[in-house]
């Protein structure tokens, strides 16, 4: 739209709003009804005394930024009626356009969700996808993620890891304008998570807290002793109060909103063994988390992470005097895996798990003896979570009818993007041909000779009249990518009658040629190999003589000793601090 040159022009205010700014040139003499524009010479007119002002404004105070704005009515000076400024002292902050606003997303626990990059005011290019929470950096979000066609960020499978702002960066084709940000805040509801616990004596009392974490933020709390509740018990003081706390997320530790309950007990006297139990309840859950107090308390840590292929210290302390550690017990999803003995160091019972990895994931229960008999055992649990690469626990092909179908069955800490499948590398376009599902299940996993229920995913593809070649399912998530590959070859006796059909009709005497040769080199060989059988013979039988003549006679009279037969290892530094107990 080219303006100048006109001597008077009216421009409908929708006509403006929508005007292709890569081609609008403002002339000597211009006007907007209602909240007119007009623009003289060097500067711009502003008619009326409340304007709109909006993010087509802004851009074209972008546009027009070596211009001066001046309006009709000097007392009202034209404010803009949604903010009471006058045009003259707009800035790019006053519009939300520009603004890296944060509205809120929600998803549950192991629900997919979609984030929106929406803008739109101008033609603009998305640069990256970042994943950050409270201004700390976790990630860069790869394009297995997007949908190159909406901006949009997909995940098929949210969990607590998800939370926090994600902001898409666009970049325009102007100059003058900054690059623009627009950033989704996304709130993943679950169940609340515990993140420690602790206990401290003040004078006569004991206070006993638990630190968790929980979205939404509407739960409630409930202490008990055994089986009675204990809130509205003057014995005891409840309270529940806002802290910040620290967690992981893709193993990157960022701090947030969390809650701390604190149960304070008047007149504490300690008895031979107590358990106290914090029940945190939200509309997506209930969790219980328990404390138990004996002559003294347990220090562990609530929860402990750790990569693939780095070590995990677990240190668990007990100041009681006559305590003695026992082996460690390693459990997951309710089934014992296996007995690991720890490192016993003053009033610590310490557990190093060299080079971890998904084998290793699960409960570790701190237990020990704290009477000559070993009839009174104290425990404590930690959890280990272990992110890595996705592991394939099985694959396999089945056949349907006509149709053939691709089975890939694994597991991925942290949540993997959608697999892609390929054919003969390319990749796969669904549709009548092709058909893929990708289910979120619980599946059967081996840990150490054990096999226990574990969070995993199946990711199917169906083909139909499916051809030879290599099939081929990606798996990817932060880590790293997995393939599995599926390799299907033509029936043998298709082989077979292919061949035939290319053979020509004068290779029979290549063949009888051909025959002849390898039975004439079978027959070298064999008499290579009789000759060599003789020699060793005769050889073997002149050494027989040669010992006999040397060797010693036995003297059965003689009184022979025993020799005692004993094995030792010798530990090297680097080798783990735990030994499994069979």
């Amino acid at each position: 739209m080219v303006l100048s040159g006109n001597n008077a022009t009216v421009i409908e205010k929708n006509a403006f709003m929508n005007v292709n700014f890569n081609y609008l040139v403002l002339g000597q003499n211009s006007e907007m009804k209602e909240n007119r524009l007009i623009t003289i010479s060097s500067f711009i007119y502003f008619t009326g005394e409340n304007l709109l002002c909006d993010c087509y404004l802004m851009w074209f105070v972008y546009f027009r930024h070596d211009k001066a704005f001046e309006t009709q009515h000097t007392k009202g000076n034209g404010k803009c009626a949604n903010n009471n400024k006058t045009v003259s002292d707009l800035v790019p902050g006053d519009f939300d356009c520009n603004d890296n606003t944060s509205p809120v997303k929600s998803c549950n626990a192991s629900q997919s969700v979609g984030l929106p990059c929406e803008y739109n005011y101008l033609t603009t290019n998305l640069t990256r996808w970042i994943h950050s929470r409270n201004g700390k950096f976790i990630r860069e979000l790869n394009k297995d993620f997007l949908d190159e066609n909406t901006n949009i960020l997909h995940f098929p499978f949210c969990n607590h890891e998800d939370s926090g702002e994600y902001t898409c960066m666009l970049t325009t084709d102007y100059s003058l304008l900054p690059s623009i940000n627009r950033s989704v805040h996304l709130l993943v509801n679950g169940p609340p998570i515990v993140l420690n616990q602790h206990t401290e004596e003040d004078r006569d009392d004991l206070i006993l807290s638990v630190i968790f974490y929980s979205i939404p933020y509407d739960f409630k709390i409930q202490w008990l002793l055994g089986n009675k509740n204990l809130n509205g018990d003057p014995q005891y003081t409840i309270a529940v109060n806002k802290m910040t706390v620290g967690l992981k997320q893709y193993n990157v530790d960022v701090t947030t909103e969390g809650f701390i309950s604190n149960l304070t007990i008047h007149n504490f006297k300690r008895r031979p063994s107590d358990v106290y139990s914090c029940e945190m309840t939200n509309s997506y859950g209930l969790v219980v988390e328990q404390i138990v107090l004996g002559p003294a308390s347990l220090e562990l840590e609530r929860r402990t992470y750790c990569d693939t292929s780095y070590s995990i210290e677990l240190k668990c302390t007990l100041k009681l005097v006559g305590a003695t550690p026992v082996p460690w017990i390693h459990s997951n999803a309710g089934e014992t895996i296996r007995s690991l003995q720890g490192r016993h160091v003053n009033t610590s019972n310490i557990l190093t798990i060299p080079f971890c990895n998904s084998q290793d994931t699960g409960d570790y229960t701190c237990r020990w003896k704290t009477d000559i008999l070993g009839q009174t055992i104290m425990e404590k649990s930690t959890t280990l979570s272990v992110s890595g690469p996705p592991f394939v626990i099985s694959h396999s092909i089945s056949v349907d009818g006509s149709d053939m179908v691709f089975s890939v069955t694994f597991v991925s800490k942290p949540f993997p993007s959608d697999p892609k499948w390929y054919y003969n590398n390319e990749p796969v376009a669904l549709g009548t041909k092709f058909l893929q599902t990708t289910t979120y299940s619980i599946v059967q996993i081996r840990q150490h000779r054990v096999f226990v229920n574990e969070e995993g995913f199946i990711s199917n593809l169906t083909v139909s009249k499916a051809e030879y070649g290599l099939y081929k399912c990606v798996i990817l998530n932060s880590f790293e990518e997995v393939n599995q590959l599926f390799v299907i070859e033509q029936e043998q006796n298709k082989l077979i009658s292919t061949t035939e059909a290319t053979t020509s009709p004068g290779s029979t005497g290549n063949s009888l040629t051909v025959i002849i040769a390898i039975c004439s080199t079978v027959f070298g060989v064999a008499i290579v190999v009789i000759c060599i059988i003789i020699f060793i013979r005769r050889i073997s039988s002149k050494i027989s003589e040669r010992y006999n003549s040397t060797m010693t006679t036995r003297n059965e009279d003689s009184t022979y000793d025993t020799i005692s037969m004993s094995t030792r290892s010798n530990r090297p530094d680097d080798q783990a601090d735990y030994m499994e107990v069979l």
